[in-house]
């Protein structure tokens, strides 16, 4: 019962996931398709410049809020044991989830980077380290990359990307601290910090990949991961 469970929240939350806004929003407000527009990344930060900074910020709320719209549900009414198997399940809807934004099935699989929604899914599991790693990733990306272009959209991503999961598990073999309810300094079941590795090797991969894709040379530094 736990396999047909699982394997439908999964596709839910792929097919919520592949759900982008950026298209959408563009193609009402402007008539075109942001994937031909700007940077060709249907994601917040073109959004932003493209079509506009306050519907920049939109895409990236709906964005995120696309993962949690699935895991919310599915951790009230079907895996809400707590346990470390109901944990991997749903941090495998998240990852889906990501995998949706990056490859959306309603846009013959050309989507974004995925960072929106992969904010999200590290909030909902591990928000007190994630917040850290994304605090330490923007403080890296000031003090080494600054004068490249796109320092803060494409390098602070790729240093906290890459920070989350390190972090996530010296704090866990560290310490076990309750803070509110859910949310705790350390003390993940060991279902989380697979899921920290998994999504963030997904993420690094599938970016690099995408971008070499759209770029010659050196010039792929030139593009975003958001």
């Amino acid at each position: 019962m736990i396999v047909i469970k699982a394997a439908v929240a999964v596709t839910t939350a792929y097919l919520f996931g592949s759900v982008n806004f950026a298209i959408i929003f563009t193609r009402i407000i402007r008539g075109e398709d942001i994937r031909t527009l700007g940077n060709k990344n249907p994601g917040a930060s073109n959004m932003g410049r493209v079509v506009g900074r306050g519907w920049g910020i939109l895409v990236l709320v709906l964005d995120a809020l696309k993962a949690i719209i699935v895991i919310l549900p599915a951790r009230i009414w079907l895996f809400n044991q707590g346990g470390a198997l109901d944990y991997g399940v749903l941090y495998l809807m998240g990852i889906t989830a990501v995998l949706g934004h990056i490859f959306p099935i309603w846009y013959t699989f050309k989507g974004g980077g995925g960072v929106s929604t992969m904010l999200a899914v590290s909030l909902w599991f591990v928000p007190l380290e994630f917040l850290i790693s994304v605090l330490t990733g923007g403080l890296l990306a000031l003090a080494i990359m600054r004068k490249k272009e796109n320092w803060f959209t494409q390098w602070s991503p790729i240093f906290f990307i890459t920070l989350t999961p390190f972090l996530t598990l010296a704090v866990n073999l560290s310490v076990s601290i309750p803070i509110w309810k859910r949310i705790s300094l350390g003390g993940h079941p060991w279902t989380v910090i697979a899921g920290c590795f998994a999504l963030s090797l997904m993420m690094l991969g599938l970016n690099y990949r995408l971008v070499k894709a759209k770029a010659t040379g050196n010039d792929w530094e030139k593009h975003e991961t958001i």
